[in-house]
């Protein structure tokens, strides 16, 4: 039994954090929302009163938030992790954040003297709460070794990237293909319905080509027929992901002109009130409705 703090309980880390309590590690939590913690104090958790005292009362402390601001605020602000001594514990970020944000958060944990581990995850609502995400780590490989048993309370499949920021790097690789692959999906399959084919027919040629992707078979049914849009992975995530992906091939030298189109129509989305919604409502930018 490992002593765990974990900070953000939003959709994924409330049910990340609920499978370490199921597996039997202790868990001291904390959000910035009052009430969060409820239902997981129910099943065991206790609650903590800022970053800070998860820090004081953990060996390990979690990680899992919004984008690198709240990252950046969790652990260097008022009351936060790195405010006080950090010595033989480690620090887990499990965020979708920058390179940069990582490399800066390794360097706050290691003037608290901790360790410092990011590894965020492959997966969303479904995974996280089924305990099957994949989880990339970046740093230490030693210090990975050594965590994998933990991480694979929260995950079914543990993949080393390297240093600090590799892992941050592959995770936007993959949310920047996912939005891509959805916006020229949304483009192509609502030019065919208003040619006159059947969505299910789209569907049905699109996964049985070399065009196929999980994505599309996941999210299109959805996209092109009941329009529900319930959130696994919220739309204003997604666009977030698409700037840090814009923002990561400029620090490389590398144009991103398709990604950058894909973070225009993420915004339009957003800014037409569909922000809190799956990422799927992208195709929403495109109809308006």
């Amino acid at each position: 039994m490992t002593n765990v703090g974990f900070i953000g309980l939003g959709i994924m880390g409330e049910a990340m954090c609920r499978n370490l309590i199921r597996k039997g590690h202790a868990a001291v939590v904390f959000n910035r929302t009052p009430g969060k913690t409820a239902a997981l104090e129910a099943e065991g958790a206790r609650s903590a009163t800022s970053p800070a005292d998860v820090a004081l009362r953990s060996d390990v402390v979690i990680t899992m938030l919004a984008d690198p601001d709240a990252v950046r605020r969790i652990y260097d602000g008022p009351g936060g992790i790195a405010s006080v001594s950090l010595a033989e514990k480690v620090c887990i970020d499990m965020s979708t954040v920058s390179p940069e944000c990582s490399r800066q958060t390794a360097a706050s944990v290691a003037g608290a003297g901790g360790d410092f581990l990011e590894a965020p995850v492959l997966g969303s609502k479904k995974p996280a709460t089924d305990g099957t995400l994949t989880i990339l780590t970046g740093g230490d490989e030693a210090l990975a070794e050594m965590l994998r048993p933990l991480l694979l309370a929260m995950g079914s499949k543990v993949v080393h990237m390297g240093g600090i920021g590799a892992a941050a790097h592959m995770k936007l690789i993959v949310n920047q293909m996912m939005g891509t692959i959805l916006c020229v999906f949304g483009e192509a399959a609502l030019t065919g319905l208003a040619a006159g084919l059947q969505a299910e027919k789209i569907i049905e040629v699109v996964m049985a080509s070399g065009a196929a992707s999980p994505v599309v078979g996941l999210k299109g049914p959805d996209m092109l027929g009941a329009r529900r849009f319930e959130t696994h992975f919220p739309l204003r995530h997604a666009l977030k992901d698409m700037k840090l992906a814009v923002l990561a091939g400029d620090a490389m030298g590398v144009p991103t002109p398709v990604t950058a189109a894909v973070q225009q129509l993420f915004a339009v989305a957003r800014e037409r009130g569909f922000g809190d919604q799956d990422f799927s409502a992208v195709v929403r930018g495109l109809t308006g409705n």
